[in-house]
């Protein structure tokens, strides 16, 4: 289906002044109007492409040629890693040397017709399209001679990647021109914004180049397009199209329904309105009318469903306000959006502003192509909501919408659906080995098996040996004895949570222990702070603030919410303190290196906060790998279970399995105060059997 949000876009932006030629006044000026066009969320859609949230505005004076070969080719590297497109942007004097058709950007150093002082942008195009990762190239020129930056046939057409690349290029002039005062950037920016009628719901080179040609005067706007990519999940454009959106004006509609109504009513018949998005729905049913009059065929087919899916958009995001009413909140609408597209392998938007409306937008204009129409993926979105919300999925409302979007079908199968997933939820196992005084390998293991959170049953494990052999046997008697309580239950168990000392956290990989399976591949293991459940007079002092942390990180909305601290950040075990007493570290935290044996380290750490990660490859856990926990944040911890499954299985792309994390969230907190508050009684190993 549609293009939604999901594709990730990163942008450069590079203008150098070049101190052998006439300067150009208004390059700076041209270069921040383009940068910003393309990194507004509503029009260009690009994220900053340098790392560590640095701007890819590199404009002005002392900007030499090597500065900005290694600035592109670190923007190149970036992009890889975060899977993105790559729009880059070249702007300033441009040659071509003698009678070769490679254009050159001139920069601080450069002096024309001398190549080892200037950026190859032919070369540097041919390198970045054919970097494993990146999902295509758009190159925006404005130089003289710009018509030269395609890379040769040949470099597009073999390489690292065997041809399979995509490279969309628009230039401000043709090889043997000149461009004139920024006129190309100046008329781009202000074209972006301002959008084009009947040209489809995003802009692409061709849209633009036409659109170009008309206003500027004296240069040959030129317009390059190779696509050898047929997995590709959209064609590569510049910026969506402004004047798309002027056509859903009721609110209840979201963008791709103004771009696939917009281009799919077109092509039926040009002359035809745009119809409001508003909850009357009569200019969509007047529409849908209409339709139905012209001939048969793919064009018509096309714009019934996008009708159709307006008139399920609309329905569905005013029941969901009358239904939930007051307890439709931001969260609730982003956990039920993780969890359903977590169970079906797809990434969410990194949008930080979800709404109803943004949502079954996405959902009814950008499911995948084996679901016909989006109807499931809107109905389990609205049965997971209506479970976050506290509702009965038998509620007559449930069922009426169903009738009115057509789906009862579909509304029945996410019921149940919703349903077995509450069920998968219920129970749970807590294994502690905080009894041990020495923080070390205790000789019995406590359990816990939880029902909706509150205790049903508690048991103690000895462990025959005080080693980890021990307590692993001791865990695995603890998991069959969980099981056969299920069982007794008629409920699944899913779910088995570690309380761990800090020494053992250090050395011990619990969901690796299982005799005939592993203990990761049948449950989701999440590690935590055994001393939480007995803290000294220091530690219970500073809970509230670890409470209130918690709070925060649940709360964050986009990117990760973890300090992360280096090497020389641990060096001075007094320093560190200080810091984390004056409160300079105020969300998770995360270590790039491996703590080594600093049980104590450890404990000063998770003393102040709840959330604690650190790798355990060797190479440690440096910034540029970050980025693999920005996209996968939203479905912590569970991501990490997954992802060591995936490590096990030979999947792969894992980075997230090279962490390690104490996830102390709000249920272990409450958990810890329940033991101290109510400790259960010790339970014979008869009495603890059903």
């Amino acid at each position: 289906m549609r293009g939604g949000l999901s594709g990730r876009r990163h942008v450069l932006v590079v203008a150098p002044h070049c101190g052998s030629m006439l300067r150009l006044e208004r390059l700076e000026e041209a270069a921040a109007e383009l940068y910003e066009v393309l990194t507004d969320p509503s029009l260009g859609a690009c994220a900053p492409g340098l790392p560590h949230g640095r701007s890819a505005l590199i404009a002005g004076d002392g900007l030499t040629s090597d500065v900005v070969r290694k600035t592109v080719e670190e923007a190149i590297g970036h992009a890889a890693r975060h899977h993105a497109a790559l729009v880059l942007a070249f702007l300033g004097h441009g040659f071509a040397p003698g009678r070769t058709s490679s254009l050159h950007l001139m920069c601080e150093d450069s002096t024309e017709d001398l190549r080892h002082d200037s950026v190859n942008v032919s070369a540097l195009l041919a390198v970045a399209v054919d970097h494993p990762g990146v999902d295509g190239v758009l190159g925006l020129v404005d130089t003289c001679h710009a018509g030269g930056a395609p890379p040769p046939a040949e470099d597009l057409a073999a390489g690292a990647r065997g041809g399979r690349t995509r490279l969309g290029l628009l230039m401000s002039a043709s090889l043997g021109q000149s461009a004139v005062d920024m006129t190309f950037s100046r008329h781009l920016s202000e074209l972006l914004r301002a959008g084009r009628h009947g040209a489809g719901g995003t802009l692409r080179v061709s849209d633009v180049r036409d659109a170009l040609r008309a206003v500027v005067v004296g240069q040959d706007i030129t317009g390059f397009d190779y696509d050898g990519d047929g997995s590709a999940r959209e064609p590569l454009w510049i910026a969506r199209n402004a004047r798309a959106r002027e056509g859903l004006l009721g609110g209840l509609g979201g963008r791709l329904a103004a771009e696939e109504l917009t281009e799919a009513l077109a092509a039926v018949d040009p002359r035809m309105p745009v119809p409001d998005a508003t909850p009357d729905l009569g200019a969509a049913l007047r529409c849908r009318t209409e339709l139905l009059g012209h001939p048969p065929g793919s064009a018509r087919q096309r714009a019934l469903q996008a009708v159709d899916g307006l008139l399920v958009a609309v329905r569905t995001v005013e029941f969901v306000r009358g239904w939930l009413g007051g307890e439709l909140t931001t969260a609730r609408i982003r956990h039920a959006l993780h969890t359903l597209l977590a169970a079906e392998g797809r990434l969410p938007a990194c949008d930080p502003h979800l709404t109803d409306v943004a949502v079954v937008d996405e959902l009814t204009f950008n499911h995948p192509a084996t679901d016909r129409d989006g109807r499931r993926a809107v109905a389990r979105f609205v049965a997971l909501l209506g479970q976050a919300c506290g509702k009965h999925l038998d509620d007559p409302e449930l069922r009426s919408w169903a009738q009115r979007i057509e789906a009862p079908v579909e509304v029945n199968d996410a019921i149940e659906h919703a349903a077995r997933r509450t069920q998968c939820q219920r129970l749970g196992l807590v294994v502690s080995l905080h009894s041990s005084l020495t923080g070390d390998w205790p000789e019995v293991l406590d359990g816990w098996l939880l029902l909706d959170g509150a205790m049903v049953h508690h048991e103690q494990f000895p462990s025959e040996t005080a080693d980890r052999r021990g307590a692993e046997n001791a865990v695995e008697d603890a998991v069959l004895w969980a099981e056969d309580h299920a069982r007794t239950l008629n409920l699944p168990l899913k779910r088995l949570d570690l309380a761990v000392p800090s020494g053992l956290l250090l050395a011990w990989r619990p969901e690796e222990a299982g005799v005939a399976m592993l203990l990761g591949i049948r449950y989701e293991v999440r590690l935590h702070w055994s001393n939480r459940l007995t803290p000294d007079a220091v530690l219970r002092s500073i809970e509230p603030v670890v409470a209130e942390r918690w709070q925060s990180i649940a709360q964050h909305q986009a990117g990760t919410p973890v300090d992360w601290l280096a090497y020389e950040d641990l060096a001075d075990p007094h320093l560190l303190r200080g810091h984390l007493r004056n409160g300079r570290y105020t969300r998770g935290i995360g270590l790039t290196q491996h703590p080594g044996a600093d049980a104590r380290l450890m404990e000063m750490l998770l003393a102040y906060t709840p959330v604690l990660l650190w790798p355990h490859a060797a190479d440690g856990f440096p910034r540029e790998r970050h980025g693999c926990l920005d996209r996968s944040w939203w479905a912590m911890p569970g991501a990490l279970a997954r992802a060591y499954r995936d490590r096990w299985r030979g999947v792969a792309g894992a980075d997230l399995a090279d962490l390690r994390a104490v996830w102390d969230d709000e249920d272990w907190l409450r958990f810890c105060r329940f033991f101290r508050t109510a400790a259960p009684p010790t339970r014979t190993r008869d009495e603890g059997t059903p």
